[in-house]
């Protein structure tokens, strides 16, 4: 459920140069079937993306979306929007695709113990087992191999 590949480095080069200064929840959305009662199997999807960037300010916009089933049918669903507000420092600009690896993990990891609590509540509130989102897990992305450049024919050795 919680796994993401991650550039550490580029998310990196982001993190060393804003401070978090506001996570904001900016949109919630919920419902269940009081009929169905049992253990939930949840599922989540999460998307972080830079939704508003400014000389010194990052937005981060991220939005997850609960669905569980108890013994195959639908029981409980909910969507919650986070934004995350981040101080930048320095003028120097900001890469583009380092900007989309910080939003992605350091959006995650921000806003992740929020949803947790959330759900707890909200799954508890509904009449089912308190849900407790697990540990997220960030796994580095595999190096970007260079371009190989064409070698030269092996020829054969003289005399073989």
């Amino acid at each position: 459920m919680g796994e993401k590949l991650i550039d550490f480095a580029a998310a990196g080069r982001v993190a060393n140069r804003v401070e978090l200064k506001d996570i904001r929840l900016v949109d919630v959305s919920a419902k269940c079937n009081p009929k169905i009662k049992g253990t939930l199997e949840p599922t989540l999807s999460l998307d972080c993306a830079v939704a508003n960037r400014q000389a010194d300010v990052i937005e981060i916009a991220c939005d997850y979306r609960f669905t569980a089933k108890v013994a195959e049918s639908e029981a409980a669903e909910a969507g919650v929007k986070y934004l995350l507000s981040y101080q930048v420092n320095g003028t120097e600009p900001l890469v583009d695709e380092d900007l989309a690896e910080f939003a992605v993990g350091n959006g995650t990891l921000h806003s992740w113990p929020f949803v947790r609590e959330f759900l707890h509540g909200l799954t508890s509130k509904m009449g089912y087992p308190p849900y407790t989102l697990p540990v997220f897990h960030f796994k580095p992305k595999p190096p970007i191999a260079a371009p190989q450049t064409p070698s030269e024919p092996t020829r054969p050795k003289p005399g073989a």
